[in-house]
């Protein structure tokens, strides 16, 4: 029980307030202690997020991107016939492209004649309610799907087809079986290269070859179905290597010719398929250019059945000229590889764009006559500029930054404002406050400091090389550090002699930043401060959190020093309340002892006076 005043006529309350700030002075004190802490945590914590951003950018433009230091252009004579790009591992070549006789070109087929009924295909409708010219022969039985993804490296894999007294009669026929969307053959003996033996009494599918972790295996197979019907229709292709790919669609009759296009379209076969209303026809591309079949024979091979008959994708059809005579016709538009000469050699290549000695080349037309196109390979100077300028730049804006922390003014007499001196002052008055007390932070920092100096010797030291250059060092290739005293180390760029460097000796230049070795003397700049920063980022981190990890107080310094001051601060405010407690106590025990004194008095009182 607390007795406020009623007897002795005191403010008690506001007594109370004042004893205690006095008491809480010391903890005050311990708050803006914290709030120093955890200022300059935020500090360390800025400073090492721009040591991150400098390295990360350092990282994707001089290692990650290295060809940025070694970069070519090509200048063309004529670039609407040749244009070309070229890699950094390019030397300074001249090219001279001439009788380009013909383009490569993909082999193309389109239906032979209509291929609608009465009336024109819908293919947004199911194939079972469309009237083809030539009628689809449909097979009973349902299709099926299963798409087994491989847990580990096998030769078996498992499929859980379902009951096997339901599979239609030699269903191993119409089985499609694909690996990565790679068909097999699918066998009934043991199976070979490229091959599959499917065992429906069991649900296994055995592989000569070993079928890698991961891999997607897909089973197609056929049930009993009085129903659903399907057909099956194959498309042949060639890889580079003049290799067979083939494809097996099985096809629902409730699946429309849009859906069918769509499988088509997706298939490693790689061909391109659509229906143009207008021809009422189809049209099949293939998506490589150049010749693959080293056989000689057509590119897209299209089998029985739906693509050949129904499509009327043919190689070859008979038709009765104006003689009325028969004649064979194709409508196969045959592949070609690009055909002409280089620096005076005549040779071939299946694509329209190439790569030789690390120029990549694209033919865009054919030449007339002797019309020849020169190539010119040279070192892009602007853009190896521009990416060490870069560099420079990022450089001195980072210096900047931390120079400026390192002599940041100390305003030591501004503390942190408590919540009772901030409600006292005006908004802008706290604002300016703060600005003060939070100043300074770094200032001279030693361990910041020591990052800053160690990049300093990773820059202006030499770096060996086996190239031979001239140039070992970025004073040689007119970088160097500004003389006046107030820049703090800046980088300044002697524009033309790092231009004439490049030009000269790019690779030189090139080692100066990104070079590699087992010392330090071997590493280019980028990778010494590289080095450097990382190991900075990691001190800082220990010191201030906030990286690698580092993010519950009790894993760096300065967050265990905050705990430390939370733990004191806890302790102090219990012994605090102890005291309050201890005097409004007293402070009861007056009210109570002059309240019996009061009474005392007014009952002394009335027997003095009260008879009169």
């Amino acid at each position: 029980m607390r007795m406020g005043g009623l007897a002795s006529g005191m403010d008690t309350e506001q007594i109370m307030r004042d004893l205690m700030r006095a008491e809480r002075m010391p903890v005050d004190n311990m708050v803006k202690q914290r709030q120093v802490v955890e200022w300059q945590m935020d500090a360390y914590r800025e400073v090492n997020r721009k040591f991150n951003e400098f390295r990360n950018k350092m990282v994707d433009q001089f290692i990650l991107t290295s060809a940025n230091l070694s970069a070519k252009r090509v200048t063309s004579s004529n670039s609407s016939l040749v244009s070309a790009t070229a890699s950094a591992s390019s030397g300074n070549v001249s090219l001279r492209i001439s009788q380009v006789k013909e383009l490569a070109r993909a082999e193309s087929n389109f239906s032979a004649d209509r291929i609608s009924g009465e009336e024109k295909v819908d293919t947004s409708k199911a194939l079972k309610d469309q009237k083809f010219d030539q009628p689809i022969v449909w097979k009973d039985g349902a299709v099926k799907t299963e798409t087994i993804r491989t847990s580990s490296a096998t030769t078996s894999v498992s499929f859980a087809q379902g009951n096997v007294n339901n599979l239609k009669e030699n269903a191993e026929v119409d089985t499609v079986v694909k690996v990565n969307g790679k068909e097999f053959e699918v066998v009934q003996g043991e199976p070979g290269e490229n091959q599959v033996k499917v065992d429906y009494q069991t649900g296994t599918l055995s592989f000569a070859n070993t079928i890698a972790s991961g891999a997607q295996v897909s089973v197609t197979f056929i049930e009993q179905s009085e129903t659903e019907k399907y057909t099956t229709s194959s498309i042949i292709t060639f890889d580079r290597d003049g290799k067979e790919v083939k494809d097996t669609f099985v096809i629902k009759d409730s699946e429309t010719l849009s859906q069918v296009f769509q499988k088509v379209n997706r298939s490693n076969v790689g061909v391109s398929i659509f229906y143009d209303e207008h021809n009422d026809g189809v049209s099949a591309t293939r998506k490589e250019t150049g010749i693959n079949n080293k056989n000689g024979g057509n590119e897209m091979v299209f089998g029985d059945g739906f693509f050949k008959e129904v499509l009327k994708l043919k190689e070859n059809y008979q038709v009765v000229n104006e003689e009325g005579e028969p004649e064979t016709r194709s409508n196969v538009q045959a592949a070609k590889n690009a055909v002409f000469t280089i620096n005076g050699m005549a040779t071939e290549r299946q694509t329209n764009t190439f790569t030789i000695d690390g120029v990549t080349i694209t033919l865009r037309g054919e030449t007339v006559g002797n019309e020849e196109v020169s190539l010119s390979v040279s070192t892009d100077t602007d853009k190896v500029f521009d990416t060490i300028k870069g560099f420079v730049d990022q450089y001195n804006e980072l210096l900047d930054f931390v120079n400026g922390k390192l002599t940041e003014e100390r305003y030591r007499d501004y503390k942190p404002l408590t919540d009772e001196e901030r409600d006292a002052i005006s908004e802008k008055e706290a604002e300016r406050w703060d600005e003060r007390a939070q100043s300074g932070m770094l200032r001279n920092d030693r361990m910041i400091q020591s990052v800053m100096d160690r990049m300093r010797t990773d820059i202006y030291g030499m770096v060996s090389n086996n190239l031979g250059s001239d140039y070992n060092q970025l004073s040689a290739i007119g970088i160097t550090t500004s003389r006046d005293y107030n820049e703090r180390g800046k980088l300044e760029i002697n524009e033309d002699r790092l231009r004439q460097a490049i030009e000269r000796d790019p690779a030189g230049v090139a080692a100066i930043f990104n070079s590699d070795g087992p010392t330090s003397g071997e590493k280019g700049i980028i990778r010494r401060m590289r080095e450097t920063l990382t190991s900075g980022i990691d001190s800082i981190s220990g010191r201030a959190g906030g990286m690698g990890g580092k993010v519950a107080n009790h894993q760096f310094t300065l967050g265990r020093e905050i705990e430390s001051i939370n733990t004191r601060i806890t302790n102090f405010e219990r012994r605090l309340q102890q005291v309050e407690d201890r005097y409004w106590r007293q402070f009861t025990a007056m009210e109570k002892a002059m309240q019996q004194a009061n009474a005392q008095a007014e009952s002394l009182f009335a027997q003095l006076y009260g008879g009169q």
